[in-house]
């Protein structure tokens, strides 16, 4: 009889071992079902920041304004896209021409500053869908009349353009004699001095920077180039990608995005 009830016990004992063994887990479902990320995205969440890399001179998407604050179109999206996903930015202002070296040596996460899609880019780097199009213009003095049309008529002439830009690739193509620069703020002063004779920009920073510094410019032709800017990862980081793309989809169907649009330009860029 010993024998039969020990066994009994044992038995007991085996199948409320194995019961409590079956809530046990070793996936990534937290307490109440919730999804712990990992990767990247699990890392910015468990520190609650966003590591961004920006230019930060490149008006009316992303510049210091005279209070030496951050500001503009990108910031905006920015801090937007962040706050849905409950973490905090930090904005880290790096030269054009080696922000993706820094994404590339991990020193942010993301990088948010109006960057071009491009197959070139792509062998490096990844994208999400893109935030905004846009398209590249020629601006010149008021009082030029010798250049009517950029694709036939900017060859041999001296056109300022963004150092590692899609501009420069296009001036390039046409011709013409490329002065690179860091920034457009230092192309437009440069075309004031009557040192380089148009400049090659962004359609709306053009617009922006003429009527922001009263500059006596004019664009000519049609838009030389069109772009969808995206938001730039590393590669391998899907789980991170698709939460901004979710973001993103979501302030474009509620409003939000239109919102900080018309605020920046009066209509909507997407």
């Amino acid at each position: 009889m010993k024998k039969i009830i020990i066994f009994a016990l044992t038995l007991c004992l085996v199948f409320m071992l194995a019961a409590c063994g079956t809530t046990k887990t070793t996936t990534s479902q937290g307490g109440k079902g919730e999804k712990k990320e990992t990767g990247l995205l699990g890392e910015i969440q468990k520190a609650g920041v966003i590591n961004i890399g920006i230019e930060g001179a490149y008006p009316p998407f992303n510049y210091f304004d005279e209070s030496n604050k951050l500001v503009g179109f990108d910031v905006d999206i920015a801090d937007e896209i962040t706050k849905r996903m409950g973490v905090k930015p930090n904005y880290v202002p790096t030269p054009w021409d080696t922000i993706i070296g820094g994404l590339l040596t991990k020193k942010y996460d993301i990088i948010l500053s109006s960057m071009s899609i491009t197959e070139e880019r792509k062998q490096k780097v990844d994208f999400t869908e893109p935030y905004y199009h846009t398209g590249a213009q020629l601006f010149i003095a008021e009082d030029n009349t010798a250049i009517k049309d950029p694709v036939a008529d900017i060859k041999g002439e001296l056109i300022g353009v963004c150092i590692g830009t899609t501009f420069e690739k296009k001036a390039t193509e046409l011709g013409a004699k490329v002065v690179t620069y860091k920034n457009d703020m230092l192309t437009f002063q440069d075309l004031s001095n009557k040192r380089i004779v148009g400049v090659i920009t962004d359609k709306a920073v053009g617009a922006r920077m003429i009527k922001e510094k009263g500059y006596p410019f004019k664009p000519v032709g049609d838009m030389l180039i069109q772009d969808a800017a995206g938001i730039t990862l590393n590669k391998n980081e899907e789980a991170l990608k698709a939460e901004i793309n979710k973001h993103l989809k979501d302030m474009m169907e509620d409003g939000t995005y239109e919102e900080i649009s018309k605020k920046w330009f009066g209509n909507d860029i997407r």
